[in-house]
């Protein structure tokens, strides 16, 4: 099991987080090495941020009934009734303005608690600073994969490492040349038929690049998939089959067509 990150998502959720976060913290956070400013700091930055999404969510409203009035205005059946402008918001008391990036400030201070000697598995769970348990799934974990970039210098592809060590590239070759030879490059096959496949490398951080140089003068295309690795074992699904055009010819093959 791996844990996620343990801020949430959307800001409705974030904000609850954040409140107790600052709640809890007025409690431990002396205990844990923070002096009473920086305490006092993240209860105004609670406050500062629950305003603004209150606010927002007022002015969202008002848009909503302002360009619901403007339909009905301009378009609205002749005769029927048109009620007066819609009013503006009263907007609460605002809060003492805090600093920009909070949410960046919060994580530093996290750390520095997740440090302290003090901290413990139960401080974390009560400011909310353990992330959710993940389960992979091993047999069904397969990489995404994307061309980043294709030039005379080689071929880059990404792919998303999770948690796992990192990833076999595997090489397609065709028994036959394909019919449809006007497959764009970087799109994806929809079967292996007729490839035959080696594992070229395994690699342990993306990109993976190719700096193989073609087997002739002529651009060739190359057909890819990656496996996940987790010590030294192939795991789950193979990804999707990437196919690209490869430009690296070798030196002095620009001369040798321009001879021909």
């Amino acid at each position: 099991m791996t844990k996620g990150f343990y801020l949430p998502r959307p800001d409705s959720n974030r904000e609850k987080w954040l409140d107790t976060f600052s709640t809890e913290l007025q409690a431990v956070g002396a205990s844990l090495g923070l002096t009473a400013a920086e305490i006092a700091e993240v209860g105004k930055f609670a406050l500062a941020y629950s305003y603004v999404l209150q606010v927002a969510n007022l002015f969202n409203w008002e848009e909503h009934e302002w360009t619901k009035y403007k339909d009905l205005l301009a378009e609205g059946a002749i005769g029927s009734h048109l009620s007066s402008f819609p009013t503006m918001p009263t907007l609460p008391v605002a809060p003492d303005a805090a600093p920009a990036g909070i949410f960046k400030i919060i994580g530093k201070l996290v750390q520095r608690i997740k440090n302290h000697p003090n901290y413990d598995e139960s401080i974390g769970k009560n400011l909310g600073i353990i992330g959710p348990e993940k389960s992979v799934d091993l047999d069904t974990i397969k990489p995404l994969v994307s061309v980043k970039s294709v030039s005379s210098d080689g071929i880059s592809l990404d792919f998303m490492k999770k948690e796992m060590d990192g990833v076999a590239v595997f090489a397609g070759v065709p028994y036959h040349v394909p019919a449809d030879a006007g497959t764009p490059a970087g799109s994806e096959l929809e079967t292996e038929a007729e490839m035959e496949w080696t594992e070229m490398v395994r690699v342990t951080q993306s990109p993976f690049i190719d700096t193989r140089f073609n087997a002739t003068n002529k651009p060739e295309t190359r057909y890819y998939k990656f496996r996940y690795i987790k010590k030294d074992i192939l795991i789950g699904m193979e990804s999707d089959i990437i196919r690209v055009i490869s430009n690296k010819l070798k030196p002095g093959a620009d001369l040798a067509n321009k001879v021909k």
